[in-house]
């Protein structure tokens, strides 16, 4: 097997040498050449499915072949015996029935032998021997001779013969009978080992149809991973290459080359790599000469190849550097003449600022005392309002407390008033029960009195609770009196404390509104005092700056002296410097 893939990949390596060689496949692009190894592909594909299919065809002809010529010929032997073996049945009942079943039975028989002439018929279109074909004949033969005996019989049993008919049948007819059940038997098996032999060559077929198609797909497997392998290494270690040059490129090595003989598109596109690179390499041995100069005193030098797309820019830039340098060295040089001129006014302009500087911080520490009381009185007023805006405040709670405890005031009124209600209705329930209860009293003196003698201690009873009753609807009178009396009282305290209710609450937003003002008095004590403290901060910032001032200028005056020193060194120094 190793043999086998190593051979089939020296073919490959020749197919694609000759392929390579003719069609100058280095300089093939690479869509081209990625379609050629597709369609290799693709071909050595189909071509699998194909032989596939063809395998399968071949199968399945073989397999019709088979059921066509050996299995239905099979059913068909079978039924030619089971008709046999009626028939058999046919002729002994007409041999020993009579009238009308003697006719059906021999109407039966008849059936059974024109069915077995159709089978022999249907046999015979698949028979494919001479053996088989012999044995049909046999078959024939005898079966013309069964019918001869079958019509002698038949004349016997009509002739009430029926003794002859059956000696007749069994001496003549049975071995006849028996030799083509022999016969079909016979053929029957031979069929059978036939299309066991068929299948047992079908499978063969089938095995190696198989193992071909199993060494069809897996060969095209290896080759598609071949063609595969191939062209990804081809377009790899090009675009590694190029890779390679672009990441030596990202590192700042430009002396690289990127060698590539192929004129596809990676071909191209490393040819474009090697010319931006010696562009660039250009760009930068140039820009490198014109930086030198400049580092060593020549602003003359210009720039002197042709700058394309993008880098215009940078000769632009180059250009304005040495044009910008040459301005600045010609205005440094004119300057410095303006500053050796200029510093000695200046140090007299340092001294009388000096001077005026210092009058001018004598003016500020007067203001800075003034601002310092003002800044006192503030506090203090912030700090009273304060005080006030607390005092304020607990009058407010306590205010809000009192308020709080009217209400629940007001809401026990609101219950002693329902609860008086409530016994009300109840002593009007007690004087309903008073008031039967002196009925019942009465009703019951009535009857004491019917009853004479023996009602008397019934009477006096009687009497007593009538009393009672009495005395219960006075006292239910006397509660209610009181009752009401409770509830007017009740509301008048309701209406006082509604009246002491909202000139609380008035009172509270009275408050509320004044410690409003105090607070916002507060507020703006307090932001007049951090204001006041901000002017006093600047006032010493300026006081400071004041001095820093006059410390500047006196520093002016010595740095005036300096730079006139510095100015003369710069002069030396811009010498050095060649400009047009």
């Amino acid at each position: 097997m190793k043999i086998g893939l190593k051979n089939l990949r020296l073919r490959m390596k020749n197919f694609e040498a000759k392929i390579i060689s003719k069609e100058k496949f280095n300089n093939i692009s690479i869509r081209k050449k990625l379609l050629i190894y597709f369609i290799s592909i693709s071909i050595i594909g189909n071509i699998s499915g194909v032989l596939g299919l063809i395998f399968l065809h071949h199968i399945g002809n073989k397999y019709n072949y088979a059921i066509v010529n050996y299995g239905l010929i099979q059913g068909d032997i079978g039924k030619l015996g089971i008709e046999l073996e009626k028939s058999n049945s046919a002729v002994r009942d007409f041999l020993f029935s009579d009238g009308d079943e003697r006719d059906k039975a021999k109407v039966e028989l008849n059936g059974y032998l024109d069915n077995i002439d159709k089978s022999l018929d249907s046999i015979s279109g698949y028979i494919v021997s001479d053996e088989e074909m012999d044995a049909i004949k046999n078959i024939k033969l005898n079966l013309a001779k069964y019918k001869q005996v079958r019509n002698n019989v038949s004349i016997s049993v009509i002739g009430n013969r029926q003794d002859e008919g059956l000696k007749l049948f069994r001496s003549e007819g049975a071995p006849i009978m028996e030799e083509i059940s022999t016969e079909i038997s016979s053929l029957l098996q031979r069929k059978i080992d036939q299309c066991n032999e068929l299948i047992s060559k079908i499978e063969i077929i089938k095995i190696t149809n198989t193992i071909l198609a199993i060494i069809t797909i897996t060969c095209s497997i290896i080759i598609s991973i071949f063609i595969s392998r191939r062209l990804s290494g081809r377009l790899g270690r090009t675009i590694n290459k190029i890779k390679d040059a672009v990441e030596s490129m990202a590192e700042g090595n430009l002396d690289i080359s990127i060698d590539i003989e192929s004129k596809d598109e990676l071909g191209i596109l490393a040819e474009s790599f090697s010319n931006m690179i010696k562009t660039l390499k250009s760009y930068i041995n140039e820009i490198s000469f014109i930086l030198g100069n400049i580092s060593e005193g020549n602003l003359m030098a210009n720039t002197r190849e042709e700058y394309k797309g993008n880098f215009l820019e940078i000769k632009k830039s180059l250009d304005n550097i040495t044009k910008s340098l040459t301005e600045v060295i010609s205005g440094i040089k004119e300057s410095s003449s303006n500053v050796n001129n200029n510093s000695q006014k200046l140090s007299d302009t340092a001294q009388i600022l000096s001077k005026r500087s210092s009058e001018q911080a004598y003016s500020v520490d007067k203001l800075t005392n003034y601002i310092n009381k003002i800044n006192e009185q503030v506090k203090n007023n912030a700090e009273n309002a304060e005080n006030t805006n607390i005092i304020t405040s607990k009058l407010l709670i306590e205010i809000e407390e009192s308020n709080r405890k009217m209400q629940d005031m007001l809401l026990s009124m609101d219950n002693i008033e329902n609860a008086s209600k409530d016994i009300e209705k109840i002593i009007e329930a007690i004087n309903e029960i008073a008031s039967q209860t002196d009925l019942l009293a009465l009703n019951a003196a009535i009857e004491a009195a019917r009853a004479g003698e023996f009602g008397k201690g019934f009477a006096v009873v009687a009497d007593e609770v009538r009393n009672l009753s009495g005395q219960s609807s006075n006292a239910v009178s006397e509660s209610i009196c009181l009752i009401k009396n409770c509830i007017e009282a009740v509301n008048s305290g309701k209406i006082l404390a509604n009246n002491t209710d909202s000139t609380l609450r008035q009172l509270v937003n009275n408050i509320e509104k004044a410690t409003d003002l105090v607070s916002k008095i507060n507020d703006a004590s307090s932001k007049q005092a951090e204001a006041i403290d901000r002017v006093h901060n600047d006032i010493l910032k300026i006081s400071n700056v004041i001095q820093e001032n006059s410390a500047t200028a006196q520093e002016s005056a010595a740095a005036s002296a300096e730079l006139s020193v510095q100015s003369e060194s710069l002069n030396k120094m811009i010498e050095k410097f060649r400009i047009e």
